[in-house]
């Protein structure tokens, strides 16, 4: 458990900043054990379900993608801020509604509301908004859902009302606060896709 903790730790503070590619990668070698180290200490850290942002400029380039694809499994460690300054501020980037994201705090508390999803987390795309400040709007998907491919909107989508009240809730939590956002920015990658990008 301490060495799970311990490799979370390292992780978080950019000491194993490479893992990230060397998982998206999807090949074997010596950072399998490492990840899952970080895996299982992430595990052990508490869930949080609610509205999160991950701000990144990279996002203008891939909204066809995200319009094309209404489901998105990232195969990597993503990270997102839950802090209320944070998705206030607002920005190019995404809006998640997460239930798996674990709260790193008690790993590393100089970032405050930080959280980080595993690989293999699967999300929904809900509307893209395009323009000067594009925003992908998701939710993660519930164990039991089937990530079906029928079109967007199709008749016969039994969570519709569950979309439309989650998006109606990540815009209310994105409504401008005036609070000054912490200092944390998650990395700026792009879900589902292997790309890397900085914020």
């Amino acid at each position: 458990m301490a060495a799970d903790l311990a490799a979370v730790h390292l992780y978080l503070t950019e000491e194993w900043e490479w893992l990230d590619e060397a998982v998206l990668g999807g090949t074997a070698g010596a950072h399998l054990p490492l990840a899952r180290c970080v895996a299982s200490g992430l595990r052990r850290l508490p869930s949080y379900r609610g509205p999160a942002i991950v701000r990144t400029t990279a996002v203008g380039m891939a909204t066809d993608w995200y319009q094309e694809n209404r489901f998105v499994v990232d195969q990597g460690f993503w990270t997102a801020s839950a802090s209320a300054a944070a998705l206030s501020e607002g920005g190019p980037g995404f809006l998640v509604w997460s239930l798996t994201g674990r709260r790193t705090e008690t790993v590393d508390p100089f970032a405050p509301g930080r959280l980080v999803f595993l690989p293999g987390t699967r999300f929904k795309v809900l509307r893209v908004t395009e323009g000067r400040q594009p925003v992908v709007l998701m939710r993660e998907l519930f164990p039991p859902e089937q990530a079906a491919r029928g079109p967007r909107g199709s008749a016969g989508d039994e969570t519709e009302w569950l979309d439309e009240s989650t998006v109606a809730e990540l815009e209310r939590a994105a409504e401008p606060s005036g609070q000054i956002a912490d200092a944390m920015r998650p990395r700026g990658r792009l879900p589902g896709l292997v790309v890397t990008a900085k914020t």
